[in-house]
Order: structure tokens, then sequence, then C-alpha cells
């Protein structure tokens, strides 16, 4: 076993890792500074000071740490991790932390108290429990506890939030955990795929203990109703759950969207984009004409406008400045989220010219539509690789907020170009871990306007070598 180090992330907290870029947690780490889930930057701004956690499959503990440094020294968190080996990085970086309110819980979380086989997968972060102690040959034996058995011998109180990651236990999680989660009203964060599959079923069992089921919107920061209908997106990977009090409660906050607040929002704004002069206000010509970008071409999509030549685009365009007004109200602005995606979604199925793609792109990465923004991404880059340079003829949205702030220079396709593979080398896999592309990575590189991490990136692709073809 490699020897540990301590890596920090961008919120400060120093986390224990093994000493290895074969290994998950550290590479990603040092890849990109922080865990790849959306969720940690979510519960960094919902989670308060003083509130009590409980972490499931709390690994090395990038979750449990984060956490633990918002609730801060008033507040608890109880981490269970059953791996000893990954258990003493917890350890070990708790201790790095100087953080005296987190406890190590060295057991799994399942249906009931006792002993059970922690069976190992094909990476230390998928080690699962293993009722079959057959199955599990090879694995370690250890510690089970229920959540309502922990609530007795613990005393837990005003638990605030409950994260589970159990690998394919989460059901198991659930079941031990009823008084707790009927006595108590947490917000729940939950694994929802499992080896590429949905796990409905824990929705369906949230729902009998009175929880409604939100998954996270991205670029808004808000959590919005779950649509068991809603087209499948391999890169939803958690959900939310809480019963409608915590809802109210997150609500007020402005950093969730019920049903009804949502419904009444989507009456408001029926026929907002046929009212004359009414989205003036979020123009392109009060917000991304004054970004480095939108100076060097305002002039020319000013022409177009003139001649009526993008009607469409704009108003898509306004409705996105709208999602992102701080005064708004959170339900106005995810209804103006979507309006803005569903209108670029139906300019690109017909006419996806120009840099639609790129603000589609956008846009679906802010609504939680990851797959759609990587597929746009693909078209797009394969069109400006074949074609060159891009027509830069109306306003449009960079794939990615970082290149809001930086400035084109004499060469705008070039830009775009780094823009777009940028992104893509972002969206297409968790981590350049699982989807290592030298290719594009050197090119990135030699555009000249690569960030910090894609030049990372780079390094720890190439450092891989082998085990990282490109």
């Amino acid at each position: 076993m490699p020897s540990s180090a301590i890596l920090t992330m961008v919120d400060g907290v120093r986390v224990a890792v093994h000493d290895s870029p074969d290994q998950v947690t550290t590479y990603v780490l040092r890849e990109q500074g922080d865990w790849f889930e959306d969720e940690i930057r979510f519960l960094r701004r919902v989670l308060e000071p003083g509130q009590h956690i409980i972490d499931i499959g709390a690994n090395c503990g990038v979750y449990a740490l984060s956490m633990a440094r918002v609730v801060g020294p008033t507040g608890r968190v109880w981490a269970f991790e059953p791996a000893s080996a990954t258990a003493d990085l917890l350890a070990e970086g708790i201790a790095a932390n100087g953080f005296e309110h987190v406890v190590v819980e060295r057991h799994a979380v399942s249906a009931t108290s006792g002993v059970g086989q922690l069976a190992p997968g094909a990476l230390p972060e998928m080690n699962a429990v293993c009722h079959d102690p057959v199955a599990a040959a090879g694995g370690e034996t250890i510690s089970l506890v229920s959540l309502d058995d922990c609530l007795a011998s613990r005393g837990w109180r005003d638990i605030a939030f409950v994260k589970i990651d159990a690998e394919g236990e989460e059901a198991n999680v659930i079941l031990g955990g009823r008084r707790l989660l009927t006595e108590q009203s947490p917000l729940v964060q939950y694994e929802l795929q499992r080896d590429g599959e949905m796990q409905l079923g824990l929705v369906d069992a949230f729902e009998t203990l009175g929880y409604e089921a939100y998954r996270l919107a991205p670029g808004p920061g808000l959590l919005v109703p779950f649509r068991r209908d809603a087209p499948k997106d391999v890169f939803q990977l958690n959900l939310f759950a809480c019963k409608p009090d915590r809802a109210a409660r997150l609500a007020a906050a402005g950093l969730l969207v019920d049903a009804r607040s949502l419904a009444e929002s989507q009456e408001w704004f029926g026929d907002l984009a046929g009212r004359a002069g009414a989205l003036d206000a979020w123009s392109w010509r009060h917000g991304i004409a004054a970004l480095p970008y939108g100076a060097a071409l305002a002039a020319g999509w000013e022409a177009g406008a003139n001649q009526g030549h993008h009607p469409d685009v704009e108003a898509a365009l306004a409705f996105h400045a709208y999602s992102r007004d701080p005064d708004t109200p959170a339900p106005d602005r995810y209804v103006a989220l979507r309006i803005s995606f569903q209108m670029l979604s139906n300019l690109c199925a017909t006419a996806p010219s120009r840099l639609r793609l790129s603000s589609l792109a956008r846009i679906a990465r802010e609504c939680g539509h990851r797959t759609v923004a990587i597929h746009a991404l693909v078209q797009l880059s394969r069109r400006l690789l074949t074609e060159g340079a891009p027509d830069l003829g109306e306003p449009f949205l960079p794939p990615g907020e970082r290149f809001d702030t930086v400035a084109p220079g004499a060469d705008p396709g070039r830009w775009v170009l780094a823009a777009v593979l940028e992104e893509l080398e972002r969206l297409n896999a968790w981590s350049s871990y699982f989807q290592p592309s030298l290719e594009r990575l050197r090119l990135i590189r030699d555009l000249g306007f690569a960030s910090e991490e894609m030049l990372r990136r780079l390094t720890l692709v190439q450092a891989r070598g082998p085990t990282a073809p490109g």
C-alpha cells in the first residue's frame, strides 16, 4: 500500500489520500483541487454552523471534512467508513485539519447491526457491503450498524443532513433508519445510480416516509423537483430527499424550488417571450457586450440585430441573463433558465448555425442536462476542427463560464475552439482518470488559452503513461 499524502481542496480543507496516481481520489484532487460532484459545492452553501451531519460512505472524507469546515466546532459530523485502510486516512485527515467535532465511525451502515463482509471493488471508492461471505472472498470482515440503533446508542438529535453513498446498500440503509428518518427531518443526499442503472426504488422508499425527491440544477445552485419521466442523464449520480418542512426552509433561503412555486412561476411566465420590450433589461447589450469577448464582437452583433437576423437567439440569451439576476426569486430564475434551454434546443434542432451550440451547451449544463451539453460540444468541436473559424455574427455564450472573462485576443477563432475543447474535456467524463485524451489536452495547451486545471490534467495523463492511453 502506498504511503499517504495530504492534499488541500479549494475550500482549504486538507484530505489524506494514498500517494498514488492510480487512486481515484488522489488523482481527482490533484487534477481539480476538489471533488468532481456539483453537490459538494452546493452543500458548502446550504449547511450552517452548528448543524449535525451524518456521512455514510465517507471514504477519505472529501465530503465529511468539507462539511465539518462549514458546521464548525459547534457542529458535529459522524463519518461512517468501514474499510480499515480508508478509515485510517480519514482519521489522518481529521487530525490534519484539527477537527475535534468529526467522529470516525468504523462501521458500514445497513438494515441491522451485526457482522458483514466488505467486498473489494475495482477501486477502493467502490468497495461494497456483501452479505454473502463466499461472494466476498478476499474481502474484509466489518462491523454493521443500523441508523436506528445508532440513534438509540448515540442520542442523535436535530440531524440536519445525511449523505448516503453506500455502493448498493442504500435500500438497507433506509430500512434500518426508518425511525430516524420518520422522527427527524434531515435533508438527505443519496446515490441514485448503481452500475449505470437508476435506483428509482430508493425514490419510492423515501416517499413512503414523506420525503420528496429533488435534483440539483448546478447553474443557479437550486434543488428542483425530480421528474421520473425526464430523459435519463447518465451523469445524474445523486438525488436529494426532504420532507415539506425542510423544503420550506430551503425555499425560504432561496435554495429550493418546490412544485407549487414552480407551477406558479410557469403560469406567470406564460407569454413573457411575446411581450414587446419585456426582456430589454436583460438584453445581451447590457450583459454579454460588456464582457471581454462581447466587447470585441458587439459591433457585428448589432449590425445583424438591426437587420433582424437573430431575434430568437436574443430572446433565449435574455432569458438566460434573467435566470442569473440575483434579485429575481428562485422559482422565476429556474423557469427562465428552462425557457432559455428549450428555446436554444429548438433552434439547434433546426438551425445549429454560428455558435448556438456553444450557448446550448452552457445552458444545458446549468440546467443539469450534462449529456445534452456534451452532445452539443462534440458536434460543435467537429465542425470547428474540420471547417475552421466559426461565424461570429450573432451573440452567444461561451460553453464554460471561465471564458466569460478571458479576452479572445487577435484570433477569436482560436479562443472559441479552446473554450469548446476545454469544456468538452471537463464534461465528457468526471475526470481524465476515466477517459484520458492526450491529443485533446495537447491541443488545448497549444491554443494558448489553457486553464491551470487543463495543464494539470495534461501532466497527470502523461505521468500515468500506458495506463492512460490518449
